[in-house]
């Protein structure tokens, strides 16, 4: 009893944060860190045994005031009875007490009394109770002018190159204002007096009388008006002078008699007129442009490397210029805790390993996971999932092909355990595991160490609301400069809109900080040791350890080891960049009925123009006139197109006869080389004058579909090289080529299917097919297509090719435009004069052209697509309708927090022409998974629905989002028809991926079927291959009360959300199910109500 009454008076006392003072000379007065006061309380000793010798491991938490009201008797009989309630809490629970927790797994070792299998307390039982704070620094962290600083080498390099780039580049603005030259200048002189007498003329003085009096005006005042009688007073009256002398009347010469003015002033000039102009260039240059203007002055300066000589560095080793690396060579991480499970650094040898933690042991080769014999679950998840980014994502310098997992015990004399151990210089004892209890009693601890200081100009300053605590992601602004200590860990953190000067002064005092004197005498545990199990790293010293890390690092790059010291720390998924152009997207209308978009900006059809800027210079179409930004007329011309097929390891030049010529799996580098030429017009005449203009280069990177993302890279990287020029550099994808690069070839651009190294395999059929794209002949290009009927389309023209016979049908849809028909003749004559050998067609062949309208084939021409079959395609020559229309895109997603619109604009529309097909099927099935989107087809409207990839499980919460979402696309969908139409709204479908009808993947100039997307979507119960009403769908969405029935059964109905399935019962099932009213339901807390419903089987 008076063990149990000495144990309960222990009182888990405040830890303190580590406390830093500098090495001070005694000759300084000044000092860089003032010294930091301490108040500490004194404690009452207790002795300690050697078994449990940390101070953290054996103290226990009471509530305050708890022991004054309650006796001991009373308080063992309430811990008995809250631990068998606990172990009689479900079926096995006392069994799975006693086998699976870390305390049970003990007592069956032998390394723990039975006593130890007791309920785990809560985070509030544990919390501290005392009413002392965590002491801070009694005054600002201050930097000092006469102290020797350490600065950072990367800082003070980029310090310099910004200087020089200030002073080579004449782009970059210069705001600095500064005198440019100081002149004296001479004001007009005064005339003398004889120049005075000469100009004006003297008159006769005239006689005049004056009367003037001596009396005072004191006469004016009546006898019986009191005056002042006082000393001041008369003698102020004594003194008063007597005005007799008339001033001058001449001001000229007033001004000549002064003696206070000055002749001459210093004219000062400033570099005004300098910076000024200097913005307007560089406002100029950036006006069409996404970089800096540090980085677009870098882009101008013209630098020459060829002097440079590049040293040869092995990846794995580290070499930076930054002095302040965020890892160290060998790492060490201690993974401990239950709630918050704290990541640590510790000292990279054997001793500091221990059987109740995991460890990750972390090198430029290997990443080791060494999980202890009675580490938690908790620990080991999280142990995992580290290790795991950090060979993933090649983190602290770690370039391991694998993770190494050794568990105590099992696997302790492997390969893998003999190199673990070398690592920590040879295999030696440690420490066994602690009580069960001190997982949590540790993150109390550490985390009370933890000390953080913001930079306010140049002190820095404690962070009051987070000293001692575990920080947060809302510390971590653009604008702020933070320092955070955690013992063993020591991070200069710094937003991107934080000035270099702002760097410098935080990296100095940080860099202080670390070497000055730490003090954990007054803490419960010491972070740099936090085990005890090295003598030599004391309480109180000098300096950290060589093993510390003192890092800095910038926003949007910390390291993960960095990451786990914060409560909140989420990796936000940025959204994929789509494949094509979009316009702004429409936001969610907040006054809309059903929460979706709002559909008076998604139905006006955009007129904007085709623009392209190359170096600044908007080149429009690439061809022709155009106006520039300062409304001077400019005419665009080709002067010459180079291309080069890039292999994944070399690239070749292509002759002059396969210009134009691409393959769908590879990838093509293009130079443009093209004349910008200034036409003067006269007035009242149409013809231009020429003005010999300045050539200007380019260079596309075209991307095949089918192309490989070894081959995507090499593209970029041969683009880099083979701009000798310095000219323009554009990425362009399959499909999405700008009209100034679909011009270079004149409408001779034909995409092959397949690989241009496989030539010979793609020329063994006798007929090929392509799909004629594009609005002007110019600009025409061919797509090539499966030779077989359903690939035929009613609303273009299609070219059929016979490489034997050397013989082309120009076949042309019923609802072809008639743009589209001259884009089909421009190209099948481009074939006719090239005669490519892509093609399988020789120089020497005559090609012949069939002309053809649908319906009207020649036998011959069916021949070739093995039968006639109207219905493989969606053929239109029964419906009477016009399709005088272009198709439009909508993807409609949540993503960014808000249901929203964006509409997939084609890169070579004209505004004026019907676009018949201008999207990819590529458009919906890259877009990331499940997607929704809005397919305008004029006569109806589609509601396109992805997929759930089968490697990410649905979870509820996933769920909810995702009915959430498809509620909102049909609403959206629904208020679009009206908006089109309000007096007779066209159909709306809902479409599956994997599913899509004739009707719909006609719409696109080919189309693929998906077999395993249709078996994904079709394990849906729900989904079905008929054409659905999306007014239908939205219906059943929506529905408010279901059967209690309906909702006992799995699977659920579609938009219910499984976590309050009880709003959806009746008044009358809701009794029956829960056995009581709604009323009395809502007055239970949330976790009875979850514990009402789990026990009814409505959660």
């Amino acid at each position: 009893m008076k063990d149990d009454y000495v144990l309960s008076n222990r009182l888990w006392e405040p830890v303190y944060a580590s406390i830093y003072t500098p090495n001070i000379p005694a000759a300084h007065k000044c000092q860089y860190i003032v010294p930091v006061h301490q108040v500490s309380n004194d404690r009452e000793s207790s002795p300690v045994t050697s078994a449990e010798h940390l101070p953290w491991r054996w103290k226990q938490r009471v509530p305050s005031g708890a022991g004054a009201h309650m006796s001991i008797e009373e308080r063992k009989q309430q811990i008995t009875i809250r631990e068998e309630a606990w172990k009689s809490k479900g079926i096995g629970a006392s069994n799975d007490s006693t086998q699976f927790t870390v305390a049970g797994r003990m007592v069956k070792k032998g390394l723990a009394s039975p006593t130890a299998i007791t309920p785990v307390p809560s985070p509030a039982a544990l919390r501290l109770k005392s009413t002392n704070a965590v002491t801070k620094p009694c005054e600002e962290i201050e930097a000092r002018p006469e102290l020797q600083l350490e600065s950072d080498r990367k800082l003070d390099k980029l310090e310099s190159f910004l200087g020089r780039l200030h002073n080579k580049v004449g782009g970059l603005q210069d705001t600095t204002l500064s005198v440019t030259s100081k002149s004296v200048k001479e004001v007009m002189k005064l005339d003398d007096d004889e120049t005075f007498s000469r100009f004006y003329r003297p008159l006769a003085p005239q006689p005049h009388s004056s009367s003037f009096f001596d009396d005072d005006f004191d006469f004016l005042f009546r006898a019986e008006e009191p005056k002042l009688t006082s000393a001041v007073a008369e003698h102020k009256r004594a003194v008063r002078p007597l005005r007799k002398v008339q001033a001058s009347g001449n001001p000229l010469r007033m001004l000549a008699a002064r003696s206070d003015i000055l002749q001459e002033y210093t004219e000062t000039r400033l570099n005004v007129a300098f910076v000024e102009s200097k913005r307007m260039k560089v406002e100029k240059m950036a006006k069409n442009s996404n970089f800096s203007e540090v980085a677009l002055a870098g882009l101008a300066s013209k630098e020459n490397f060829s002097s440079v000589s590049l040293r040869s560095v092995n990846f794995t080793e580290q070499h930076s210029n930054n002095s302040a690396v965020p890892y160290k060579q060998l790492m060490l991480i201690q993974i401990k805790g239950r709630r918050h499970v704290q990541s640590r650094l510790v000292e990279p040898r054997a001793s500091s390993l221990n059987s109740g933690d995991c460890f990750l042991l972390i090198s430029p080769h290997f990443c080791f996971l060494w999980v202890g014999e009675f580490a938690n679950v908790i620990e080991k998840a999280k142990a995992s999932e580290l290790a795991s980014i950090i060979q993933t994502k090649r983190e602290l310098g770690c370039r391991a092909s694998y993770v190494q997992t050794i568990e105590e015990g099992i696997n302790t004399h492997t390969h893998s355990a003999r190199e673990f151990w070398k690592l920590l210089s040879g295999q030696s004892d440690y420490q066994d595991a602690g009580n069960p209890e001190e997982d949590e009693r540790y993150e109390n601890a550490i985390i009370e160490t933890n000390c953080i200081y913001r930079l306010l100009e140049d002190k820095l300053v404690p962070v009051d609301d987070f000293w001692g605590k575990v920080p947060k992601c809302s510390l971590l602004q653009s604008k702020e400069v933070l320092v955070l200590d955690f013992g063993s860990e020591v991070y200069v953190w710094h937003g991107k809109e934080v000035t270099l000067a702002q760097r410098k002064v935080a990296f100095q005092l940080a860099k202080h900080l670390w070497n000055g004197v730490f003090d954990y005498e007054n803490c419960d545990i010491n972070p740099l040791d936090p085990g005890e199990c090295n003598s030599l790293i004391p309480r109180k010293g000098h300096g950290r350890p060589d093993w510390a890390i003192f890092g800095r690092l910038t926003e949007h790059n910390e390291t993960i080891l960095f990451k786990e010291k914060f409560l909140d720390w989420t990796e936000l998924k940025k959204p994929e960049k789509t494949l094509c152009e979009e316009v702004p997207k429409q936001k969610m209308d907040e006054d809309a009925d059903g929460g979706g978009c709002d559909v008076m900006l998604m139905v006006p059809v955009s007129q904007a123009a085709v623009a392209t800027v190359l170096d600044g210079f908007n080149v429009g179409r690439g061809y022709g006139q155009i106006e520039g930004d300062d409304g001077r007329q400019y005419e665009i011309s080709t002067v010459s197109v180079d291309v080069w097929h890039i292999l994944e390891f070399d690239y070749s030049r292509l002759p002059a006869q396969s210009i134009g010529q691409f393959h769908e799996g590879d990838a093509y580098v293009v130079k443009w080389k093209y004349l910008v030429s200034t036409t003067v017009g006269q007035r009242q005449k149409t013809e231009h004058v020429r003005v010999a203009g300045k050539e200007k280069c380019a260079y596309y990177f075209w991307q095949g579909r089918h192309s490989t993302v070894s081959e995507k890279g090499t593209s970029a990287l041969m683009t880099i090289e083979l701009d000798e020029e310095r000219g323009a550099q554009v990425q362009v994808l399959q499909g999405k080529e700008p009209p100034c690069f679909l011009q270079c070839f004149e409408g001779g651009m034909i995409v092959h299917a397949g690989r241009r190294e496989e030539e010979e395999e793609n020329a063994q059929n006798d007929w090929r097919l392509y799909c004629v794209r594009g609005e002007v002949p110019l600009e025409g290009n061919l797509i090539e297509v499966a030779c077989h009927c359903s690939s035929l389309r009613s609303r273009t023209s299609m070219i059929l090719l016979n490489v034997n016979r050397a013989l082309i049908y120009l076949w042309h849809g019923c609802k072809a435009q008639s743009h589209t028909k001259e884009v089909g003749r421009t190209s099948a004559s481009r074939i006719t004069e090239e005669c490519p050998l892509e093609a399988g067609l020789h120089s020497s062949s005559k090609v012949t052209i069939y002309e053809c309208d649908e319906g009207s084939e020649a036998l011959g021409f069916w021949d070739a697509l093995g039968r006639r079959d109207r219905k493989a395609y969606d053929c239109m020559l029964q419906d009477p309708g016009k399709f005088n229309f272009t198709p439009r895109l909508f993807g409609l997603s949540s993503s960014s927090g808000e249901f929203t619109a964006a509409e997939f604009m084609y890169p070579s529309r004209v505004t004026s022409l019907v676009n018949s097909m201008p999207f990819l099927q590529e458009d919906l099935y890259t877009a990331s998974q499940p997607a929704l989107f809005l397919v305008d087809n004029h006569h109806e409207v589609y509601l396109w629905q992805g997929w759930w990839p089968t490697e990410d499980d649905m979870t509820g919460s996933a769920r909810i989002r995702w009915d959430t979402d498809r509620k909102c696309a049909m609403e959206t969908v629904l208020q679009y028809c009206k908006g089109k139409n309000s007096k007779k709204p066209p159909k709306s479908y809902l479409i599956h991926a994997g599913l899509e009808p004739l009707t719909f993947t006609n719409m696109f100039p080919s189309w693929e079927h998906r077999e395993d997307i249709a078996q994904i979507t079709e394990q849906d119960a729900e989904v079905s291959a008929q054409i659905i009403l999306v007014e239908d769908v939205l219906a059943k969405l929506c529905t408010k009360i279901y059967p209690l029935s309906e909702l006992l059964a799995r699977p659920l109905p579609e938009g219910v959300d499984p976590l309050n399935l009880e709003i959806y019962l009746s008044d009358k099932d809701f009794e029956i199910a829960l056995e009581m009213s709604r009323e009395e339901y809502s007055t239970l807390p949330s976790w009875k109500q979850v514990n009402v419903k789990k026990a009814k089987g409505l959660f």
